[in-house]
């Protein structure tokens, strides 16, 4: 028999005032399938991370008990092209209204590696109140007919943005009704940028990438990734891929929705952003880390970014 996970299970009207509630819990079986989950409940929102091993291929039932929009964040995915939870691969976002009743999915093998992905959920009357016709994405999910099961139509890249937003609200500075505001806030700027890439996806119709550009893409998305504290140039990562720079270029912000140095800025900062919270390094250290030459090169850069310098935020 299957595993049923009952999702969304804190009703509307239920949270005490402005509070903002969290939990911590663990699913997993002998089969060696194990997952961690911390929410944050506030008002009619829900934000989910989670993390995930599966040695084997599995399906799970799910249990929603009331219809929610649901967007899925796919962070961090062991395979090239995920087959995972909703069919998205690594660095993709999808938006579906997730309905009462149960549906199942199928959760691909991610053998030792871990499999890192982040939910917010939002109550049909958040989605109405932030609902806007000049959006195309907006009036189409609307008229949308309801699944019981997640559907990729409205699928996009994440930018490097939304990595920032989801790990700020991570690491929520506030506590009470400041954490409160913080979270709402942070959710309608997340929500914004999502809207942002679907229309940009629905306005521009994408030349369709071959599996081999796509193959050899992700190959330099996990190169920029593994060796972000490197120089890099895109003659030297077109030789890398295989293909000239015009296709580097245009194929990757198709893809992953930003430039490739954009990117390499992206996973640079945040890094250097781990380092300073979790490692407590000196600034001059992280720069050198992320490959920065000169820390005030850096600093700026940083502040640019997160609107706080280096100094500010270890302190």
């Amino acid at each position: 028999m299957n595993p049923i996970l009952t999702m969304n299970s804190q009703s509307e009207g239920t949270m005490p005032g402005p509070a903002c509630a969290e939990t911590d819990q663990v699913l997993q079986d002998a089969s060696g399938y194990r997952m961690e989950l911390h929410e944050k409940f506030f008002g009619q929102i829900n934000l989910k991370w989670g993390s995930y091993t599966n040695p084997s291929e599995r399906v799970l039932t799910f249990q929603p008990d009331k219809t929610t929009i649901v967007s899925h964040f796919r962070i961090a995915d062991p395979s090239p092209v995920s087959k995972s939870r909703q069919g998205i691969a690594e660095g993709q976002f999808v938006v579906y209204p997730e309905t009462p009743g149960p549906y199942e999915l199928y959760i691909s093998p991610t053998g030792e590696k871990r499999c890192r992905f982040f939910e917010l959920g939002l109550s049909e009357a958040i989605f109405h109140h932030l609902f806007h016709e000049e959006s195309a994405f907006l009036s189409a999910f609307s008229k949308h007919a309801p699944l019981h099961m997640p559907s990729l139509d409205f699928t996009a890249a994440m930018s490097p943005g939304m990595y920032s937003i989801i790990d700020d609200m991570y690491h929520a500075p506030f506590q009470g009704r400041l954490k409160h505001l913080f979270l709402e806030a942070k959710t309608i700027e997340l929500f914004l940028l999502q809207i942002g890439q679907l229309d940009k996806r629905s306005q521009t119709p994408a030349v369709k990438l071959k599996k081999e550009h796509i193959a050899c893409l992700q190959d330099i998305k996990t190169y920029l990734e593994q060796h972000f504290d490197q120089p890099a140039s895109i003659a030297v990562l077109s030789r890398r891929a295989g293909i000239n720079a015009m296709k580097l270029k245009s194929g990757f912000k198709q893809l992953f929705g930003t430039t490739v140095f954009g990117y390499l800025h992206s996973v640079r900062m945040r890094e250097a952003r781990r380092l300073l919270l979790e490692e407590g390094l000196p600034v001059h250290e992280v720069a050198d880390k992320v490959g920065y030459q000169y820390p005030h090169h850096f600093t700026a850069a940083f502040k640019k970014q997160f609107h706080i310098t280096p100094s500010q935020l270890r302190r």
